[in-house]
């Protein structure tokens, strides 16, 4: 009995807790890995009858919203590839509720994932430093477009797993009391500065962006933590002005894509020609970028059309070469809108839109009321304090205002819902400890 604990502990304990790893080694893996999770906590939860898991709020709210991207789909069924996403949707948020389980069921929060953390990102910054010194990484992998990619070659999206993982390895540090109650920290606040700069050096703007709302998010919650993360600060700043000069070479200089390409594509700089066939913002600004711009603007055109329920998952790149909405120069059509809320807009209609706008009020209300709770409490709860870690990065994933992937692709899926799993967790643990 207690080997068969021991081995469920370390397959699905650990493999929780370094699941984001197995992101890299392609979708299969990861699906195999989080259906298997699904399964053993379903059987358990029955079989235990720890029925609170499902019977919850938050397991009604993800049913809603599951629902809602379900009667898109079906209204819009197109051909099955392109509506199999929508209708085996079900599967990622229940994902979260197996991590609440599995978190609470094995408490694997021990020293071992923080070491294994630290040698797996201490291996990425130095082939990411490689990578950018002398242009290869050590598997020989090539910069592109003066872009640092490390270990995910012609997969620019480097900044956006640390940027997903990195809160994840604060949890881990928090339950071990590290970064709180110890003075021996400052290799952990190096290590994270490290990893700040190579978000920086990957030319991910909008990783890079999320990672600062992340850390101001943080601050403002955590009075625990803000000496550590104005050292963060100081530290990467000290990276971002020193490392970059050391290399012979002025290309490629991570600032220029981060602020002065930003700013020109915002202003539409040496996109002069575009300007006849679309309007900019205010007569002045792109939202984000040229194409950017056109997405939105096409997602709009599409939208008046499906307002209730949407065109379904892969309603707008089945529609957007459709000549009814396509625009001038074909501008704006995409595999999907390249903003989260304009793709549930446009894939979810009204009603799922609605949803994601009561959850981001929902994070933004439980940020607050998480900052009064840590600020009001005389001890250190390393409890509360991870809860905020999952808030802040459950917030960055839900910030509005930023370009982003496709909600429904399974990788950033999985990476969104991921951290709500640890929320849930931390959220049951307070919540029994206040009652």
């Amino acid at each position: 009995m207690n080997s068969e604990i021991n081995l469920s502990k370390l397959f699905f304990g650990y493999g929780i807790a370094i699941f984001p790893l197995f992101l890299l080694t392609g979708p299969l893996i990861p699906e195999i890995i989080m259906l298997c999770v699904i399964l053993y906590s379903f059987f358990f939860i029955i079989k235990e009858k720890k029925i609170q898991f499902y019977k919850n709020r938050y397991f009604i709210f993800f049913g809603i919203f599951y629902l809602s991207i379900f009667f898109s789909t079906i209204l819009n069924f197109y051909n099955f590839n392109n509506s199999i996403n929508g209708l085996l949707y079900f599967r990622i948020p229940l994902f979260a509720f197996s991590i609440w389980f599995i978190l609470n069921k094995f408490l694997t929060f021990d020293k071992k994932i923080v070491i294994f953390y630290s040698i797996f990102f201490l291996i990425i910054i130095f082939d990411s430093l490689i990578q950018y010194f002398y242009g290869k990484n050590l598997v020989g992998y090539e910069m592109l477009y003066d872009r640092v990619s490390s270990f995910f070659g012609k997969e620019l999206i480097m900044g956006g797993f640390i940027l997903r993982t990195l809160p994840i390895f604060l949890i881990y540090l928090v339950m071990n009391d590290i970064l709180i109650k110890k003075n021996n920290n400052l290799f952990f606040i190096i290590l994270i500065s490290f990893l700040c700069f190579i978000v920086y050096l990957s030319g991910e703007r909008t990783s890079f962006a999320l990672l600062i709302l992340f850390f101001f998010t943080l601050f403002f919650i955590l009075k625990y933590l803000r000496k550590t993360i104005i050292f963060v600060v100081i530290s990467f700043i000290c990276f971002a002005t020193i490392l970059p000069n050391l290399k012979v070479s002025e290309n490629p200089n991570p600032a220029k894509r981060m602020f002065e390409k930003s700013y020109n594509q915002i202003l539409g700089v040496g996109e002069e020609r575009y300007e006849k066939n679309k309007k900019k913002l205010f007569s002045k600004i792109y939202i984000f970028s040229h194409d950017h711009h056109g997405h939105y603007l096409l997602s709009y055109k599409i939208f008046k059309d499906h307002m209730i329920f949407g065109t379904g998952v892969k309603g707008f790149r089945y529609l957007c070469r459709n000549k009814i909405y396509i625009l001038e120069n074909d501008d704006g059509c995409s595999t999907h809108p390249h903003n989260t809320y304009v793709q549930i807009l446009t894939s979810n209609g009204l009603v799922g839109f609605s949803i994601l706008i009561f959850a981001l009020f929902f994070i933004i209300r439980e940020i607050f009321v998480c900052r009064k709770r840590i600020n009001s409490s005389k001890e250190i709860n390393k409890y509360q304090i991870s809860k905020a870690i999952a808030l802040a990065a459950i917030f960055i994933n839900m910030w509005p205002l930023a370009p982003t992937g496709n909600f429904f692709n399974n990788w950033l899926s999985i990476f969104y819902f991921y951290p709500i799993g640890f929320y849930l967790f931390f959220n049951f643990v307070n919540e029994k400890k206040i009652s």
